[in-house]
């Protein structure tokens, strides 16, 4: 039996209403009210009728797809029950439903190939399976009105696993990194304390015990990773949300944060708002051609290349050092050319 939107949202709605058991036994009047008042706000009488609410009652009691529910007319209290007490309503997939965990199951598929998704495979087969009996939206039309973008596979996807396990655990770890800068490799017994993503890329936080000092590291650039024997305990002082509160992006966050003010053409400014920079973001000032945005971050290297990308449309007002930075690397752009 199929079933529309409004028609599955007011069985719901009864079904509620009959296990209620603040307001046990509603009437007829009160299942017909209850409704309307969800669909449309209003519970007047003027889009749900009487006769609606007694077809929904005999679907519900007399169709298999909904299990047959035991709803009885009890006389004294003058409203429904349920004469298992036990029973809720099991309610098949709507249209609409099904586009939806179609979408879902699009996008899981699109990340499949990430490892840290690898452990769902077949929890979604099974979901995947339901929804080709119900064949509603063949996969080949759904990829032709929407499109994901393109997730790049990194190196270190493989780790997280691992990874993980060390932390829940508490589990010292010691590994070979190579960072981009020297590309000379080095060796770190870590304490792992927290697993982080930033576009598109995996990174590690925790402390390095040989330096005493907490780093970010990225996955791509680990090899030889295992486990040392030992467990640690996470210094109480670490705070994920604090850590990265005043970070921009995942480089180094040692420093303070400054206010950092940007000034945005007309255009630049509608993205900029639309999708802030940063938590932080607040606008301080407009005029009829430009907007000017407060930040409050670390300044970082992630950051001077943010504001470097959108060329001519954005400035930099404030500090007095991060703008002539920005000026010396756009003169140093322009011998280029």
């Amino acid at each position: 039996m199929a079933l529309n939107k409004y028609a599955a949202i007011r069985y719901r709605i009864i079904d509620e209403c009959i296990r209620s058991r603040s307001k046990p036994y509603p009437t007829k009047e009160e299942l017909r009210s209850a409704c309307e008042e969800a669909l449309y706000g209003s519970g007047n009488g003027a889009n749900i009728s009487m006769s609606t609410i007694e077809k929904d009652i005999w679907a519900l009691k007399n169709e298999s797809v909904f299990g047959y529910a035991p709803i009885a007319f009890n006389h004294l209290h003058k409203g429904y029950y349920y004469t298992d007490s036990g029973f809720s309503l099991d309610l098949p997939l709507t249209p609409e439903d099904i586009d939806m965990i179609r979408l879902a199951m699009h996008t899981l598929n699109h990340f499949k190939q990430s490892q840290i998704f690898q452990d769902l495979e077949t929890a979604v087969n099974k979901i995947q399976g339901r929804i080709i009996l119900a064949d509603r939206l063949a996969e080949s039309n759904l990829e032709k009105v929407i499109q994901f973008e393109a997730v790049p596979e990194s190196k270190g996807h493989e780790y997280l696993p691992f990874l993980l396990d060390a932390i829940r655990n508490n589990q010292e770890t010691e590994f070979d990194y190579i960072p981009y800068v020297d590309g000379r490799s080095r060796h770190y017994i870590y304490h792992p304390y927290l697993l982080k993503e930033n576009k598109n890329r995996w990174y590690l936080v925790g402390k390095d015990m040989v330096n005493d000092k907490i780093r970010t590291l990225g996955l791509d650039r680990i090899a030889n990773i295992s486990l040392t024997g030992n467990t640690f305990l996470t210094e109480k002082s670490f705070d994920p949300d604090l850590f990265f509160k005043y970070s921009f992006g995942i480089g180094t966050y040692s420093g303070i944060p400054e206010e950092i003010i940007l000034r945005l053409d007309e255009v630049q400014s509608q993205y900029i708002i639309s999708n802030p920079l940063h938590p932080s973001q607040e606008i301080i000032q407009q005029t009829p051609t430009s907007y000017q945005v407060k930040l409050f971050v670390i300044p970082s290297e992630e950051l001077k290349m943010q504001v470097l990308s959108y060329g001519a449309k954005v400035e930099v007002i404030k500090p007095a050092w991060l703008r002539e930075e920005i000026l010396s690397t756009l003169k140093k752009a322009i011998k280029n050319y």
